[in-house]
């Protein structure tokens, strides 16, 4: 099937990509500055382009699709432009990252011979459409000028936090791309802000948290690799991470398959892995002890906290070790004491806990942390984006350690 077909076919029939939305100007073959636009459409307001490509979407069409979108930006002088990428295929973890900078994605392969076929891009489209509603809606809480506050941050959700959150997603996606640029960058976060989640965010000895059970705050994340058949972290990524005592950025092992493969890559070359921590020089290790209390749901205990300087590679596999020996006792000790304390688990919640949690699951962390007296809660957006980008890409040789 030939590219100009369904550029033809959309052309005639644009209630296909826009099922609910009222078109006024259609334009085919659009040119600006000497650049050739498939498709132009102008709907309830706003302006659309859209770009057709006749082969699967790979990683080397991502830059030249983010680079096209930003350069009819400049050139239609347009805050309002928004772009339509058609594609007979389009990876799930590639179009979340375009759909994340305001790209939507659809796939078609043919022109569609019925109307099962409508249907279906139809359907895609106006999930896409709702998804970015919503997520407008809450970047729009934040005015554009005024950062987010520590107290936007430490603690539970706010509507605030919330928008921090995908301002910061959005706004941050392109420049970490540029520093991890041979690999997929797939972002993902906080969808919800009721988490089902809690954490116990606390370390006496450094005067860390409180000893108290709290429900988890905002977090996003940037997963990294290079996989057609890549499997949802089993590799360490870099989250980015609210809680009580402000927001961490971390080379993150949370599910048990990432634990693993930072571990036996810590283990294969501890020199290695122990240089790069002195050449970063700022890491605190923390560790969570995790018990789920419902599916893929957690209470997460504090367990260890060393400062940087204080930790090597030799001590994470030490640590393992020792909660693998103490991991009776401990789970113990921990269930008895979230049950007592934390009056919101429900009963089939806390015969959850009781009944699964059989062996340890110990999520491993190393942190960069904006705590309170953090020069970045005193700064605009721009500012804070600019603190965040750098803090994520100059952990760029602990990722490449432990993915490539």
């Amino acid at each position: 099937m030939k590219e100009r077909d369904i550029q033809d076919y959309l052309f005639l029939h644009p209630e296909v990509l826009f099922p609910s939305g009222k078109i006024t100007e259609k334009a085919s073959e659009y040119s600006i500055q000497g650049k050739r636009i498939d498709l132009l459409f102008v709907v309830d307001g706003f302006r659309y382009i859209v770009e057709i490509k006749k082969v699967p979407i790979q990683r080397e069409h991502i830059g030249q699709v983010v680079e096209y979108y930003g350069l009819m930006k400049t050139y239609m002088h347009d805050a309002r432009l928004k772009m339509i990428l058609v594609s007979p295929s389009i990876p799930e973890w590639r179009s979340a990252y375009l759909e994340e900078l305001g790209i939507r994605c659809v796939e078609i392969g043919a022109v569609p011979s019925d109307l099962q076929e409508v249907n279906r891009i139809r359907k895609s489209t106006m999930s896409s459409q709702n998804r970015e509603k919503e997520k407008q809606e809450i970047v729009g809480i934040l005015d554009d000028g005024a950062g987010a506050s520590f107290f936007d941050i430490a603690g539970p959700t706010t509507p605030r936090g919330m928008s921090f959150t995908r301002r910061m997603l959005q706004d941050t996606l392109v420049p970490i791309k540029s520093a991890y640029d041979s690999y997929d960058v797939i972002p993902f976060c906080i969808t919800h802000s009721n988490s089902p989640h809690y954490y116990l965010e606390y370390n006496g000895a450094y005067g860390h948290g409180k000893n108290v059970l709290s429900h988890c705050g905002v977090w996003w994340a940037y997963r990294f690799g290079f996989s057609e058949e890549m499997k949802k972290n089993d590799v360490p990524n870099i989250s980015i991470i609210s809680n009580i005592t402000g927001l961490d950025i971390i080379v993150n092992a949370e599910l048990q398959p990432s634990q693993k493969a930072l571990r036996q890559r810590i283990e294969k070359d501890l020199s290695a892995f122990d240089h790069l921590l002195q050449e970063h020089g700022g890491l605190w290790l923390k560790t969570y002890l995790k018990y789920e209390h419902q599916p893929r749901a957690y209470q997460w205990v504090l367990a260890d906290l060393m400062a940087p300087g204080e930790f090597d590679g030799k001590t994470i596999l030490s640590v393992q070790q020792k909660h693998g020996l103490d991991f009776s006792e401990e789970r113990a000790f921990w269930l008895n004491r979230i049950i007592e304390e934390n009056h919101e688990l429900s009963e089939k919640q806390i015969a959850q806990l009781r009944d699964k949690n059989k062996t340890l699951n110990l999520a491993i962390r190393l942190v960069y942390p904006f705590k309170r007296d953090a020069s970045i809660w005193s700064m605009d957006l721009k500012g804070q984006r600019s603190e965040i980008v750098e803090a994520v890409n100059k952990m760029k040789p602990l990722i490449d350690f432990f993915v490539r």
